[in-house]
């Protein structure tokens, strides 16, 4: 094979084949308007929808998972763990190396049996998160980049994870502090580097606020009363507007594909011939 015909037809592949990494991980490989951010946003949370939607019903239906085996309803077994009351829960949600996502929905079930007031708990958990990230974003203002490096290189944050979060801030704005309260881990680093880029406090504040209360509504629906969904009295009106929702999701992230593949494909198409 002459080198340019093996030449002819490495073009013909890269015009033909679209990488996983194009279609999922780039927001716009092309520059074309029409592959905005926000439908790229759509896509993300359509992937999570989905994922959510196939456990819940899967579950309902094979019960590999039964959590009403696993919990006890006599309260005195329980109520220990509300003797600090609500000033324990502040700290505990803050500071615990226990992820958010198991601390949250226990805190809910507690107040499902009356050890807590579900409003109260739900706010108390979401100052306490907000309190969390404004001392990462004081830390990352105040503090010189260097020694803020050093400092966080004892909890295994490196600078090129601070840089991946100076980008994503830097692309997204207060929407990618809004995305990144649902990424545990990527919340702290992403509020770090919102502290070094000087981010707008308010915007900053309010971006948290609007996610953790999104994120923390839902995993104290799922202590307090949702817990349902991962028992095996699961009823059937639930699982079928779950199913509708999981398959809303799957069309949305078929055309997006489709429709981002196509694009992709026409813009380098167009590329060749110019």
């Amino acid at each position: 094979m002459s080198t340019t015909e093996r030449t002819r037809k490495d073009a013909l592949k890269e015009k033909v084949v679209v990488s996983a990494r194009s279609l999922i991980l780039k927001v716009n490989p092309t520059g074309d308007q029409e592959l905005g951010k926000y439908a790229y946003y759509g896509f993300i949370f359509s992937l999570l929808i989905l994922f959510a939607s196939v456990v819940a019903l899967t579950n309902a239906y094979i019960h590999y998972v039964n959590i009403s085996s696993y919990y006890s309803y006599e309260r005195r077994i329980l109520s220990p763990f509300s003797l600090t009351g609500y000033e324990g829960m502040f700290f505990v949600v803050a500071f615990a190396p226990l992820p958010d996502y198991l601390i949250i929905p226990f805190y809910g079930y507690l107040s499902s049996i009356g050890e807590f007031n579900i409003f109260a708990a739900f706010f108390v958990s979401v100052l306490a998160m907000l309190f969390e990230m404004g001392i990462e974003y004081a830390g990352g203002r105040l503090a010189g980049r260097a020694i803020l490096l050093k400092a966080l290189s004892y909890f295994k944050i490196t600078e090129k994870d601070l840089e991946a979060a100076d980008k994503w801030i830097q692309d997204h704005g207060p929407f990618s502090i809004f995305v990144a309260t649902f990424i545990p881990y990527f919340k702290n680093v992403t509020s770090l580097a919102a502290g070094t880029l000087k981010m707008n406090a308010p915007w900053f504040f309010l971006s948290n606020f609007a996610g953790f209360a999104i994120r923390f509504g839902l995993l104290i629906y799922i202590g307090y009363s949702g817990i349902y969904v991962l028992t095996p009295s699961f009823d059937y009106e639930h699982r079928l507007a779950i199913a509708i929702l999981g398959v809303i999701s799957l069309l949305y992230l078929i055309a997006y594909l489709i429709n981002k593949a196509n694009r992709i494909i026409a813009s380098r198409t167009k590329r060749m011939k110019g």
